[in-house]
């Protein structure tokens, strides 16, 4: 995707916050190898430290423990045996379905947001439409496209109203669950760090895009005569 060039401080805001959901969709995925060797150097840390500098949230306590260590095969390990080995479901499904109940609802009802802004999951990576890097990854689509109408003196209220109804119907109404199961499985620290991230960002997210001036200012105009 190509935009302009980024210059005011609403357009660093959303470029730095369309960059950051990517990250975090990118951390759920299974680790290749070379992804590993990015975590397990700090790079991957540091583009999430460079993402969240622009923006108004407290999401340091995270940043330590984005760092991968020990052999890839047992980082690898780690993650077969929390998200994707167990008997019916794994220990800690990234799976928003399997959380808030009715799944073949919930999935479609995705499809249904996805849709509706012309993406589709089967041109996607491979997940299916309530996985958690799938749910992130329509956010940084989001994000993006508000940067996008910023840039080009478009209207960027209805990227935003669908990031506020998006992270308050899928995201922030299951991260929290997941967060929780996952401390009780002894997970490596990097997603231990993971978890906590894409919880306290989704949630500030939501606050942040419901306290907003155009948001009300839309709404009420909805809701008029």
């Amino acid at each position: 995707m190509v935009t302009a060039t980024v210059t005011s401080v609403g357009e660093l805001q959303a470029a730095a916050r369309s960059r950051l959901y990517r990250l975090l969709a990118d951390g759920f995925l299974y680790p290749e190898r070379a992804f590993f060797e990015e975590m397990k150097t700090g790079r991957y840390r540091d583009d999430v430290a460079t993402a969240c500098e622009p923006l108004a949230y407290d999401l340091a306590p995270a940043l330590d423990g984005l760092v991968a260590c020990g052999d890839y095969v047992d980082f690898q390990a780690d993650y077969l045996r929390l998200f994707e080995v167990g008997l019916g479901v794994p220990p800690c499904p990234l799976y928003s379905g399997i959380y808030r109940g009715g799944r073949k609802a919930v999935m479609e009802e995705l499809t249904r947001f996805y849709n509706y802004f012309g993406l589709s999951v089967e041109l996607g990576k491979g997940e299916l439409p309530d996985h958690v890097s799938t749910e992130l990854e329509f956010m940084h689509f989001l994000a993006f496209k508000e940067l996008n109408a910023l840039a080009t003196s478009a209207d960027p209220v209805p990227y935003r109203r669908a990031q506020a109804d998006f992270l308050e119907r899928q995201l922030v109404s299951w991260l929290p669950a997941l967060e929780a199961r996952l401390a009780g499985l002894n997970p490596p620290p990097f997603y231990v760090a993971l978890g906590w991230l894409a919880s306290a960002f989704t949630r500030a997210e939501l606050a942040l895009l419901q306290s907003s001036p155009d948001l009300a200012s839309a709404s009420e105009r909805e809701d008029g005569p």
